[in-house]
């Protein structure tokens, strides 16, 4: 195969009439076209082509890729032309090896577009004329039989107990390392970890609980209308996702001293600190028109928002918060539920360092607070701590990350890089470790030495100078909201390997208490002065006023995971008290029933809760009124 790429401002084209017999069929989509900032890949097939269709479309499209990315086109045609070569192939085999070209270009997150072989076709170009803008490749036959190796990013790994004792594993002997002999469950998770790290992951043959339980509950589900991994979150979800950004931002980032801040979706890309930043994965960026990009998860507004941003040695360390939503076409193949998607909110935090001192203690002290919410609010005790260091900084930091293990007694593995491949030197991640054995990074703390000075951003000394942040910590308390959701939802899930059912935290389930009003004509007063007395506590409350049976009221409420049931009739009108299913202490077998007044079960239910946040029912408080947005199946 023989290609001439052209990067050209414009091209437009549009098909005349039929050159060979066994030209391939019209549509709308290779018939004619106008495209701006666009990689044109004139391409001939070659008779030698054939006997490797799949190899020349594979190596073909890496090459266009590699082009592409040095020329920062935002999409690619490929545009069949007969005059490179003259043994050409056969019709039938260059269209199959076309649309293998143009599949695999697909695959890898591109943008293209193919014209249609075997017609004239007439074209008008302008090219760019910069020094890249005019290339040719050849393609040989078998020339992606050996792939070229990949060159290894981490040489050495250490396993660090709870205990901070180091021990120094390979990929071939990690199994026996002494660490998995101790007692603790802990262990047993990080050697888990351990194995998705370094030996090949096979599929674990079963769909993700969060997946089922994320529709079931009525949270978040996918969207056919929007491009795939773009979720819509229905209104008990969007109340899930308001409670963790409540969290994040009031109960961490403002607790920790960070002022809150907002940035744009959109960024050009004619911008060199935002070419800088889109980093290794920017064929993965979602570009639009007029050559914006959407924001990605590089910081690409946070850094440009602090170089222009006046502060003095006695404002440091400098701390921003944002709740940013971010992009990233991940391949199709790879996007699972709310674990990887291609729209996402993150919880980004920065500290601007004046010193190792200052990012030390930041460092610690946001490590420490973010395995607090690894166990309080995310995964229970089912994650651990992975960490990717240069090697010379595990030596210079090694006390460090040993009292961060000692402190939050969690293991740890770290993976050890020979020099810097990315902005920082070192960094954490908090992992949960799923029941079927799958790990999924959460929190991060990272410790970033390059961005301040290549961007500038600079504070006042206390002499007066004007000098470089040395420091920046980057963090995410809670990652991405919709990875922490599938934690969640993950291990609320696990509950019921230890016979006890699925339940979400009592602060995070979207609807707290359900009454179930024997008879609704009669109890329905009684359950109304139920459920505003307990609504002044902040509780969510739901009645179900259905004309059902009070055991399939029951039962329905146990499918949505609630937390408190009350039956309320006769007895509990007269007495004034509650017999209340506590799904927390219950087992799959026994409901874990308490019995108090509704004074008691007020400040029993505002204990549980503490200074968690707190949001009213996004839903009617009556189920009569309720739409429902995932109907079940018969």
């Amino acid at each position: 195969m023989r290609i001439l790429l052209i990067h050209c401002k414009e091209f437009e084209y549009s098909v005349r009439d039929k050159a060979v017999e066994n030209a391939e069929a019209l549509d709308e989509s290779n018939r004619g076209g106008r495209f701006e900032n666009v990689l044109v890949s004139f391409t001939t097939v070659e008779r030698d082509d054939a006997k490797d269709p799949e190899g020349v479309a594979e190596q073909a499209s890496r090459e266009i890729i590699d082009v592409l990315h040095k020329v920062r086109a935002e999409r690619v045609l490929l545009y069949p032309y007969a005059h490179l070569a003259s043994d050409l192939a056969e019709a039938s085999d260059a269209i199959s090896i076309l649309r293998k070209t143009y599949g695999k270009l697909l695959e890898k997150g591109v943008e293209a577009h193919r014209a249609a072989f075997g017609w004239y076709k007439s074209f008008t170009l302008a090219n760019l004329g910069h020094a890249l803008a005019e290339l040719s490749r050849s393609i040989k036959p078998g020339a992606v039989e050996k792939p070229v190796e990949k060159k290894e990013k981490f040489h050495r790994f250490i396993i660090m107990d709870e205990e901070g004792f180091e021990y120094e594993v390979t990929r071939e002997n990690w199994r026996s390392c002494e660490a998995f002999s101790k007692p603790g469950g802990r262990m047993m998770l990080l050697k888990k970890f351990v194995e998705n790290e370094l030996e090949e992951k096979t599929g674990r043959g079963e769909e993700p609980s969060h997946i089922v339980n994320m529709r079931k509950l009525e949270l978040v589900d996918y969207c056919s209308e929007s491009d795939v991994g773009n979720l819509k979150w229905y209104p008990q979800g969007m109340l899930l996702k308001d409670l963790i950004m409540d969290y994040a931002f009031r109960n961490i980032a403002l607790p920790w001293g960070a002022m809150k801040m907002q940035n744009p979706l959109l960024y050009r890309t004619d911008v060199e600190a935002i070419r800088q930043l889109q980093g290794e994965f920017h064929e993965r960026d979602y570009r639009v028109e007029d050559g914006l990009v959407l924001r990605f998860a590089s910081d690409p507004g946070a850094f440009p928002f602090v170089q222009k941003t006046l502060f003095t040695y006695r404002n440091m360390p400098f701390k921003v918060y944002e709740e940013a939503i971010c992009f990233r076409k991940e391949q199709k193949g790879e996007l699972t539920g709310l674990m990887r998607v291609r729209n996402f909110w993150m919880t980004d935090m920065h500290a601007f360092c004046m010193s190792e001192e200052q990012a030390w203690d930041e460092y610690y002290g946001l490590s420490v607070m973010f395995g607090r919410l690894m166990d309080s609010v995310i995964a229970g005790g089912n994650w651990v701590l992975g960490f990717e260091v240069v090697e010379e900084y595990y030596e210079k930091y090694r006390e460090l990350f040993r009292r961060i293990v000692r402190e939050l007694r969690v293991p740890a593995f770290f993976k050890l890089m020979r020099e810097m491949t990315h902005y920082y030197a070192f960094k954490n991640e908090f992992q949960a470790i799923f029941p079927n054995g799958e790990n999924l990074q959460i929190s991060t703390v990272q410790w970033d030495v390059k961005n301040g000075e290549r961007f500038n951003i600079c504070y006042y000394d206390s002499d007066g100078t004007r000098k470089p942040v040395p420091i920046i910590i980057h963090a995410s308390s809670f990652g991405s909201v919709e990875r922490a959701v599938a934690a969640i939802l993950e291990n609320a899930a696990g509950r019921v390997s230890q016979g006890r059912p699925p339940m979400l935290p009592v602060w995070l389930s979207p609807e707290q208490v359900r009454l179930i009003p024997v008879d609704v004509q009669r109890h329905m007063d009684g359950c109304t002065r139920v459920a505003e007395r307990l609504e002044k506590e902040g509780a969510r409350v739901g009645i179900d006023d259905r004309d059902l049976t009070v055991s399939k009221r029951v039962a329905e409420a146990k499918t949505r995971w609630i937390p408190f049931i009350i039956v309320y009739g006769d007895r509990e009108l007269e007495t004034n008290m509650l017999r209340i299913v506590v799904r927390e202490e219950s087992t799959l077998e026994k409901d874990h029933v308490e019995e108090m007044g509704l004074e008691d079960f007020a400040a029993y239910f505002r204990r549980k809760v503490g200074n968690m946040p707190t949001r009213p029912l996004y839903i009617p408080r009556e189920l009569s009124k309720r739409v429902s947005f995932v109907p079940m199946r018969a």
